[in-house]
């Protein structure tokens, strides 16, 4: 297992974490915006929406065994899954691209990468991932989907031809039905996709692999 030892890195993660911990009243306050309406983005403005520790390290050290240099990510909010993924590319060499739709988090988390040494290795961009990550490099090595989960389809769509064999996607909440067109979309094609099912608490997450 390899583990993140940057004092700068750790210490950033273990701030976000422990504000990401002490959240629930304002995800609450966020998600009861839903109620008589479809949920926005803006509701979830303040809101961190983060991968948990233990999600964090999984990944790291999935990206250093794989040695993973060209990295996208859908859905940085403040950036906590951003820095895992910034770390791991520091080692491989890599970069990671990564895409925000509200400007008041592409500020918090561009702060975040500063204070964890990262911004080198982190291009954020603001906006519609829709339109922000289709001009990724192609050879693909990561991808991890944590954004608006009605949107993982069609931003897989755009992404897809940009994929190599061994291409790693990995997938949070990947239980919310919201997210259920991207999950039946793999299903259907067992021949690009081989998929397990990491964990099914907190929204669950999958790990796929494109094979073909």
């Amino acid at each position: 297992m390899n583990y993140i030892v940057d004092s700068s890195i750790v210490n950033t993660l273990l701030r976000l974490h422990k504000a990401a911990s002490s959240q629930g009243f304002v995800l609450l306050k966020g998600l009861s915006r839903g109620i008589f309406r479809k949920l926005q983005p803006e509701d979830m403005k303040d809101a961190y929406i983060s991968i948990s520790q233990s999600q964090g390290e999984f990944l790291y050290d999935l990206l250093l065994d794989k040695q993973a240099k060209n990295i996208v990510e859908f859905g940085t909010s403040f950036g906590v899954s951003t820095i895992y993924l910034g770390a791991a590319a520091k080692k491989t060499g890599g970069k990671v691209i990564t895409s925000e739709l509200l400007p008041e988090k592409c500020a918090v988390a561009q702060q975040n990468f500063e204070e964890a040494g990262l911004s080198e290795m982190i291009d954020l961009r603001e906006g519609d991932a829709l339109e922000t990550l289709k001009d990724v490099p192609d050879g693909i090595d990561f991808l991890l989907l944590d954004g608006w989960n009605d949107l993982y389809l069609p931003l897989f769509q755009i992404l897809e031809p940009k994929f190599k064999k061994g291409t790693l996607i990995y997938t949070d909440n990947a239980s919310f039905r919201s997210a259920q067109p991207f999950m039946e979309y793999l299903r259907a094609n067992p021949q690009k996709y081989r998929s397990q099912r990491l964990h099914d608490e907190k929204g669950g997450s999958e790990l796929t692999e494109y094979v073909a």
